[in-house]
């Protein structure tokens, strides 16, 4: 799997385990998907294929 669908692959994984976690508080949810798109939006440039790794790492951890 190349680096962008594993990117791709946690993003919509993050979001799907925050709904879960946070199902029945919707200030939790929405804080939880501004932070998500925040964080993946501002590595959307990165190029080194090194830190993009240890981003994804970095977001597993967290899932």
């Amino acid at each position: 799997m190349g680096q962008a669908a594993k990117v791709l692959q946690l993003f919509k994984t993050l979001h799907r385990t925050r709904q879960q976690v946070f199902k029945n508080d919707a200030r939790a949810l929405e804080a939880a998907r501004i932070k998500i798109n925040e964080e993946f939006k501002s590595n959307k440039s990165e190029t080194s294929p090194k830190k993009i790794e240890e981003n994804w790492f970095l977001g597993k951890i967290f899932f």
